[in-house]
């Protein structure tokens, strides 16, 4: 795929602007109407369930022949019938027990109903222009043209297959009418603070953190300064590349932690100073601070898990500021967290 780099004098403005003005402002973002990222979506989630129970070792020849190695990726990790040594008999006793699984068919029909045509075209159109986003500031990354649906069966919400192509598990988005907390109480994932981001309005939020992340490279010394840097990054180029989505969506906390956590920036840095936990290298403790939880530790009870990402995400954008010839690329390569904490000259508001 080719990008057009032809830019208008309005486009350089623009570019001129992102880099060299404050967070505090609202920027437009970038005219990507020229940049090519064609995306094309392919219900895998239809194709297997339309599976005829009669003729099921042809029924998954064909999704072989039409999938490729997405299928054998599906059939191999989610539906796990070529993980082991089974005959093709046991195969299709396996396939047959999922279709006809009475949780698998009410997610089915649930899919179905959350997830028309019309409805799933809406979220290519907006994951699309992401990808424009992504391309436009990353412009050698690679960037998926297809992205297939799936049932999940609540393992895995979205992952690259192949070349980096995208796959996206449809029951993980279904909304709040949908009870997920019912299919299993004692199910860590269905707990209130994850499910509420398994919504529609999340998807292309979702689905963009997991190309992101693939393209990113985690940290490789053991410092929470690091870490939190390192979601901070995430977190900052997924609000470039999503311009148009609120950040309680983008944080994937709800509005009032969102509020919560631009009026305690302070508080945050504060807390991680008093307890001289910026260079912490209790990996126990790096987990709980910057991945999902009901709340932070060692934090109010209303502070939303994952709070020091946020803080993350404000050190990096003060590090572009100060700094505002950086590129995303070069941004993104700095590992060193301490190097963005010292360049972005950081003081919390």
């Amino acid at each position: 795929m080719e990008v057009n780099a032809k830019l208008t004098v309005s486009t350089l403005l623009i570019v001129l602007s992102f880099w060299s003005c404050t967070g505090d402002e609202e920027l437009p973002p970038p005219d990507v109407s020229n940049v090519n990222a064609p995306l094309e979506v392919l219900r895998f989630d239809r194709s297997l369930m339309a599976l005829d129970t009669g003729q099921l070792l042809a029924g998954l020849q064909a999704l072989d022949q039409e999938y490729g190695e997405f299928a054998d990726v599906y059939l191999t990790h989610i539906i796990p019938l070529r993980r082991g040594d089974f005959s093709p008999e046991e195969q299709t006793d396996i396939i047959k027990a999922f279709l006809t699984f009475p949780l698998v068919k009410e997610i089915d029909q649930e899919v179905q109903l959350q997830f028309p045509a019309t409805i799933l075209e809406e979220q290519r159109q907006a994951l699309q222009q992401a990808l424009r986003y992504y391309r436009y500031y990353l412009p050698a990354a690679p960037v998926p043209d297809t992205l297939v649906a799936y049932l999940a069966q609540f393992e895995l919400a979205g992952f690259l297959y192949g070349d980096g192509n995208l796959a996206v598990g449809l029951d993980f988005f279904l909304g709040p009418g949908y009870n997920y907390e019912a299919v299993d109480p004692r199910e860590p994932i269905f707990s209130s603070y994850l499910t509420r981001s398994y919504t529609p309005e999340h998807l292309s939020t979702k689905l963009m953190r997991v190309l992101i992340s693939d393209y990113l490279p985690a940290p490789r010394s053991g410092r929470l300064i690091d870490y939190l840097i390192y979601e901070g990054k995430i977190l900052y180029l997924l609000n470039r590349v999503l311009p148009e989505v609120p950040d309680h969506v983008i944080h994937e906390v709800s509005e009032e932690e969102m509020t919560w956590l631009w009026e305690n920036e302070i508080r945050i840095y504060a807390h991680l100073q008093k307890e001289r936990q910026l260079y912490e290298t209790n990996a126990d403790l790096i987990r709980k601070l910057t991945q999902p939880a009901p709340s932070s530790p060692g934090m109010p009870a209303e502070s939303p898990g994952q709070a020091v990402n946020y803080l993350g995400e404000q050190i990096v954008a003060a590090y572009v500021k100060a700094n505002p010839r950086v590129s995303m690329e070069e941004l993104l390569r700095i590992e060193d967290g301490q190097q963005i904490l010292a360049g972005a000259r950081y003081k919390p508001k």
